[in-house]
């Protein structure tokens, strides 16, 4: 199963599933509006997402249409992300001179 994002104007782009040639595409809106959405409710979404594959990869999913690669974005661009700024010698000093332990 492949899964990219299609540029579609919004901050986290259109979810589709990609056939395994990479010529053809289908959005899956009823899966899933986008990637983040689909981990977030993965349990639910990858038997989805997989039917969905297996039906474009046999030429027989509705909708489908020529996958452009120009028109994909980064497939989660707007993860979420924890930063541990704790290795930081700034970081350090305020925490030290937080303790009074300068």
């Amino acid at each position: 199963m492949k899964l990219a994002t299609r540029r579609d104007g919004s901050r986290d782009g259109q979810l589709v599933v990609v056939s395994r040639d990479l010529t053809t595409a289908v959005a899956v809106p009823q899966i899933a509006g986008s990637l983040q959405a689909a981990l977030d409710d993965w349990g639910r979404a990858s038997a989805l997402l997989s039917a969905a594959a297996d039906l474009l990869d046999r030429g027989a999913a509705k909708d489908s249409f020529a996958f452009d690669p120009k028109r994909a974005m980064a497939p989660l661009p707007r993860a979420y992300q924890w930063v541990d700024g704790s290795a930081y010698v700034n970081h350090v000093e305020l925490v030290r001179k937080a303790r009074g332990a300068e």
